[in-house]
């Protein structure tokens, strides 16, 4: 009697398991990836099994397709007040931002399902799970032979429908998605995001490669967190659970001579990792390895995501004090610091990367022309397997520095400047009466433009020099104080020294060169060391 009941349980447990959702990749045995309408229905099928699934609107794209918010918690969590209300923390990860690379929203559909059943519901205890899997719908579709990865045949484009690379978008807040996300980390504050990519660089074994912020000026208590803390244990739950490696991101400086140095480039504000660290908050760039095939990169993607927030659910308490003590200590003191507007890489440590022995060839006039960053060999991999240890460049050493101010005075005229700071969630104040106080003004000496159009910008490069002086200021400029949470953000966009600032993306032009001239006008932002002596009014987006 024991046994036929075993034997009925199990049957139905078969049948509920065989009900359940599954993936585009699950159905054709990853000879393809999802359709943005496959991946919403898929999201839209779970939520009808599981209370522990919401699914909101994030934003909507140019096109006109959703960008949908998938919600996991055991609370019913719905809105950020209701995170709130719980005590935890919220955690989230993002996938598809750049639409070609599609593992990462394979798998994120997945750990949508595995939490909706129940089997991974343990890592909603403490936490609750954001999780955007098809960030860039537009660039989805767009079907082709856009990658050289090891399968599917087809996948979407880099851009979104604005052609616009969205992880070069996150200071001048120019596309819905973009601007979406950023009204997100403002009302539900994830402590961590992961943003899911796939790399394309040097020749390795581990499916897996990772990297948090390394902006110089991002909080180093964080960079040091995710190092000392989260990278390892999440890699030894990685190659315990699931026998995938994993390796810190990066590529060989030279890929014919791998012994230069593993490294990673990309240390500017623009980038999604940075540009989250420098919020004072956790963050991860999860890039898998293109050239594995594809099953291999959807399931490393999914067992790496599993084995972070099983992390963070482990030592969610101690990243929650983490990163508020990271917004108290930005409030009291980084305004006394230095601003790194030019940042050179050193080594951050010695890093083993599992590769191959390799071969090389002369690259062709015609790909020099096309690719003109491959140099002049071709780096072939053998099937001789050999570890490289070297070292890690990944640490961003101070170049040019620029010593902070206790503020920034935005003079009248700047609309669109000032748009963008609110945008960012930093805290805005309106002169309600002009003034005249002690402050310091940027010359600008000369102005370089790029040779080439990049993100619809020609972007400009300023030489000058400041100048102290007694400023009248206006009724009607704004006042940005440093002693704000989201003070690291504020030299970035306003220093014209910064690589990723407004000024460098255009947004001042119409002040600083005007008709009929040719010299550049005066930078309409001036630094103070003292907060205007009259009236303030809070200013916020509308």
């Amino acid at each position: 009697m024991g046994f036929a009941r075993l034997v009925v349980l199990l049957l139905l447990a078969a049948r509920a398991w065989a009900a359940e959702p599954v993936t585009v990749v699950e159905a054709t045995d990853y000879a393809r990836t999802s359709l943005y309408r496959e991946a919403l229905d898929f999201l839209y099928q779970v939520e009808k099994t599981s209370s522990l699934v919401a699914i909101a609107p994030l934003t909507v794209s140019t096109e006109g397709r959703l960008v949908p918010l998938v919600i996991l918690s055991k609370e019913r969590v719905r809105t950020p007040s209701e995170l709130r209300a719980t005590g935890n923390p919220a955690v989230l990860i993002m996938a598809n931002i750049h639409a070609g690379e599609v593992e990462g929203k394979e798998a994120c559909q997945m750990l949508i399902r595995e939490v909706a059943s129940g089997r991974l519901a343990g890592l909603l205890d403490r936490q609750v799970i954001l999780v955007i899997p098809i960030f860039n719908p537009d660039g989805n579709d767009k079907l082709g032979k856009n990658r050289h990865d090891n399968g599917p045949e087809v996948a979407g484009v880099r851009y979104n429908g604005q052609y616009l690379d969205l992880n070069r978008d996150y200071t001048k807040l120019e596309s819905p998605e973009v601007s979406a996300l950023v009204r997100l980390f403002n009302t539900w504050d994830p402590v961590l995001v992961v943003d899911m990519h796939t790399t394309n660089g040097s020749y390795h074994r581990e499916p897996v490669s990772y990297t948090t912020c390394a902006n110089a000026n991002g909080p180093r208590a964080l960079t040091d967190f995710m190092w000392k803390k989260l990278f390892p244990e999440a890699a030894a739950r990685l190659k315990k659970e699931s026998g995938f490696d994993s390796v810190p991101y990066g590529e060989f400086v030279e890929g014919a001579n791998p012994s230069k140095g593993w490294i990673n480039e990309a240390i500017e504000a623009r980038y999604g990792t940075n540009y989250v660290g420098l919020r004072n908050r956790l963050s991860i760039l999860d890039e898998n390895y293109s050239y594995a095939d594809f099953k291999t990169r959807v399931m490393a993607s999914f067992a790496y995501i599993r084995a972070v927030l099983e992390v963070t659910s482990a030592n969610a308490g101690e990243i929650s004090a983490l990163v508020r003590n990271a917004d108290r200590e930005t409030v009291a003191s980084y305004f006394k610091g230095q601003f790194v507007a030019e940042a050179t890489l050193e080594r951050l440590w010695d890093v083993t990367v599992k590769g191959w022995e390799f071969t090389t060839e002369p690259v062709t006039p015609e790909e020099k022309v096309k690719y003109p960053w491959r140099g002049d060999v071709r780096v072939i991999p053998t099937d001789v397997p050999r570890d490289y240890t070297v070292p890690y460049l990944g640490l961003a050493s101070p170049k040019k520095t620029v010593p902070l101010p206790l503020g920034y005075i935005v003079l009248p005229g700047q609309d669109d400047v000032v748009r963008n700071l609110q945008a960012q969630g930093i805290m805005v104040e309106k002169l309600v009466e002009g003034c005249r106080l002690p402050a310091e003004r940027f010359v600008i000496e000369k102005i370089e433009l790029a040779k080439n159009i990049y993100q619809g910008h020609v972007q400009n490069t300023f030489t000058g020099h400041y100048e102290k002086a007694e400023a009248e200021v206006p009724a009607g400029s704004l006042f940005v104080d440093m002693r704000q949470p989201l003070a690291r953000l504020v030299p970035v966009l306003l220093e014209p020294a910064s690589a990723d600032s407004l000024a460098a993306w255009g947004f001042f032009n119409r002040a600083i060169v005007r008709q009929w001239s040719n010299e550049p006008a005066p930078y309409p932002v001036l630094r103070v060391d003292t907060r205007p002596p009259v009236p303030l009014l809070l200013t916020s987006a509308d």
